[in-house]
């Protein structure tokens, strides 16, 4: 930083660890992600939709401005350079910052309550993700994610395979429900019937991927079932392969975070002592 104020203010938002006053700014935006997060939430609550919307808009007000205090300060922290302010606009975290206060904006830009539109809402949706900034300094949640993302890594071939068994589990339980399930053809309706002369929910095999999906899945929506008693046979195979379909992702994934976490752990836990060693 080529000026003390902004390197002063860079440490203020960015390093809690710097001192006492950036710890408890850190702790202040932690808690006013935290409330947005729950006042977006219990907003959506029709009970509370009775409620007077200047209540609920000065709710937002007060927060969309200390968000846009946030942001606005830290673009300042980040412009020692066109360089450096770039890659801060850029950054996930910044994306999500300004994403999180444009909805409001927009409000009062078109006098419009944007959390009927689909499309702001989705924008909205954003302002949660902010939650995880609370998390940005937390050494532990940060190993965690990278744990996982590298146990994801190292169990894909066996995912693969897994899912591979999946698709061709599901196309084979279809095709013979499809034949057990269909009944007779009915040259007037030109569908097919079941016994009682209803059309048959399972008229074609893609119709009848839905059902196996939702069986093998363990869902059971219960909006298809087989009436036959071959089709019954049949869905039983279906539900036993679901439970393990199921259960192996689990175990594969598991089994792979937790020799990575040990491993990573070890070579922190070494790290730590080498540096202690090189320290005294």
């Amino acid at each position: 930083m080529r000026t003390d104020w902004k390197r002063s203010l860079f440490l203020l938002l960015e390093d809690p660890s710097s001192s006492n006053a950036a710890f408890m700014v850190n702790v202040f935006v932690s808690f006013s992600i935290i409330l947005s997060a729950v006042l977006t939430t219990i907003e959506t609550i029709p009970s509370f939709r009775s409620t007077s919307s200047s209540v609920w808009f000065n709710f937002e007000t007060a927060i969309v401005a200390f968000f846009t205090l946030e942001y606005l300060l830290r673009l300042v922290a980040h412009s020692d350079s066109i360089r450096q302010l770039w890659r801060f606009v850029k950054a996930p975290l910044a994306l999500i910052d300004f994403i999180a206060i444009t909805p409001y904006y927009i409000e009062l830009m078109f006098h419009h309550d944007t959390t009927y539109d689909f499309r702001f809402t989705i924008l909205r949706l954003f302002r949660l993700l902010r939650v995880f900034k609370a998390f940005k300094y937390s050494s532990t949640i940060i190993m965690t994610i990278e744990v996982m993302i590298v146990a994801v890594k190292r169990s894909m071939d066996a995912l693969g395979a897994l899912f591979f068994f999946m698709v061709t589990s599901i196309v084979l339980f279809s095709t013979l429900l499809y034949f057990a399930e269909r009944g007779t053809w009915d040259q007037e309706k030109q569908v097919f019937v079941d016994s009682k002369g209803y059309p048959s929910s399972f008229d074609s095999i893609p119709s009848a991927f839905w059902f196996v999906m939702v069986t093998i899945t363990t869902t059971g929506y219960g909006d298809m079932v087989p009436t036959t008693f071959i089709g019954k046979l049949i869905a039983f195979p279906a539900m036993m392969c679901g439970i393990l379909l199921i259960a192996l992702p689990s175990i594969i994934v598991g089994r792979n975070f937790t020799i990575v976490w040990e491993a990573m752990r070890q070579y922190r836990r070494s790290t730590g002592n080498a540096q202690v060693n090189i320290f005294f």
